[in-house]
């Protein structure tokens, strides 16, 4: 039994760590999260914690007592079963582990603290379901697309996800304004919280009454996806539109697919509705431009004759699923449309461009996302090159780090 009692206590010693790591990643406070960030993070590890020695304990108290021959085997076994299930429950350590060692580096702790600024600007709104959530936190991982893992999610090991995550490509660190990626993923916590996620289905199949039932069926799927991308457009206008221009500009096959059950809608379908959505606000502009840009360059005639069809019915509903989008007004938001939600004269192109035009001065008077649209405008009239466009929103994103993440 010797053995085993000091096996207890090295599993004891390791389950201490869990609640310990605000120490063990020690943020300098120029780059530490929020205190309200903190306080989500670290109850949830001293439950696991405390959940896990409670079980060990038990066991342990019960079979050293006992005197029988197969005691040892069993609490050998026991042992064993609480090392597993501790070695899941420390997923959700070594995920926040991995995303707050991140802060340590100088530039890049600081532009992700930015980019936590667009986040939570982009979620902070008139709601009583988004006026409790946690300010999200930004990390760098591998891969080509942004991706979220949402407030309450389920880690191994019982744990719960203390706060949003998201995630975006290194890459996009140096293509800054396409961070309108940040504001879709954010976009995906909102929709969920705001229980939209049930009802905007059912909004565009209202909307679609007149489509054919497979129209209605795959835009009732795609709304999980087009959700979160309108969100985006409502928060900083025309950059989310150039940014599906740019991101989402991959070879033809991958264009002018329909991949059911997915979720994500062609992206041909998410970059014409944009546009589209562009148009019933504003008229006519640039965006007529892109919309025809993208018709050239995919055309529906290279895809097989059953595709073609359906996208065809697809994009000619387009205007209707926009329509509903800009006016529909949902009961789980007051009776309000979704941009409502936003100050849409921020977004509007005209002061966008007149904010460029005299940039920076006026830069301030907008929220975060929307200025996101300015720095879009800069790159597409070409007032800054590369360089120059990374530049100014490296010092941009920097200078936002230094403002106040608070619950």
């Amino acid at each position: 039994m010797r053995r085993l009692r000091r096996r207890i206590e090295s599993v004891r010693g390791r389950l201490s760590e869990l609640p310990r790591l605000r120490t063990l990643v020690g943020l300098p406070k120029s780059f530490d999260v929020s205190a309200g960030q903190w306080e989500a993070i670290e109850p949830e590890l001293s439950l696991l914690a405390l959940r896990l020695k409670r079980r060990l304990d038990l066991v342990s108290r019960k079979l050293l007592s006992e005197s029988k021959p197969s005691s040892a085997r069993e609490l050998n076994a026991a042992i064993g079963a609480v090392e597993m299930q501790m070695s899941t429950a420390f997923v959700l350590f070594d995920t926040y582990m991995d995303v707050l060692t991140q802060r340590h580096v100088p530039e890049l702790g600081r532009l992700l603290r930015g980019c936590d600024m667009i986040a939570w600007s982009g979620l902070r709104k008139d709601h009583p379901a988004l006026q409790i959530i946690v300010p999200p936190l930004v990390y760098c991982d591998r891969g080509f697309g942004a991706s979220t893992l949402r407030e309450g999610v389920r880690f191994p090991g019982k744990g719960w996800n203390p706060l949003p995550l998201i995630q975006i490509p290194y890459s996009r660190l140096k293509e800054k304004p396409n961070l309108t990626s940040i504001l879709h993923e954010a976009g995906h916590e909102a929709m969920v919280r705001l229980g939209l996620t049930k009802s905007l289905p059912a909004a565009l199949r209202e909307a679609l009454s007149a489509a054919p039932t497979s129209v209605r069926d795959l835009y009732a799927l795609w709304s999980s996806e087009i959700g979160p991308d309108f969100w985006t457009f409502c928060a900083c206008g025309i950059a989310e539109t150039a940014t599906l221009r740019e991101i989402l500009a991959l070879p033809p096959h991958q264009v002018l697919h329909i991949a059911v059950p997915d979720p994500h809608p062609p992206p041909l379908v998410r970059l014409i509705l944009s546009c589209e959505w562009c148009r019933q606000l504003w008229g006519r502009g640039v965006w007529d431009d892109w919309e025809a840009e993208w018709r050239e360059y995919y055309p529906l005639e290279s895809t097989t004759k059953e595709t073609r069809e359906m996208l065809a019915e697809c994009l000619r509903y387009v205007p209707r699923v926009a329509q509903a989008l800009l006016r529909t007004r949902f009961r789980v938001l007051g009776n309000r449309a979704i941009p409502a939600l936003f100050d849409i004269n921020d977004i509007d192109p005209t002061r966008v461009a007149g904010i460029a035009a005299r940039f920076p001065r006026g830069l301030n008077a907008l929220s975060p996302p929307a200025q996101l649209g300015v720095f879009r405008m800069l790159k597409e009239q070409e007032r800054l090159d590369e360089h120059g466009i990374d530049d100014v929103m490296s010092k941009w994103l920097i200078g936002l780090s230094n403002g106040s993440l608070r619950n």
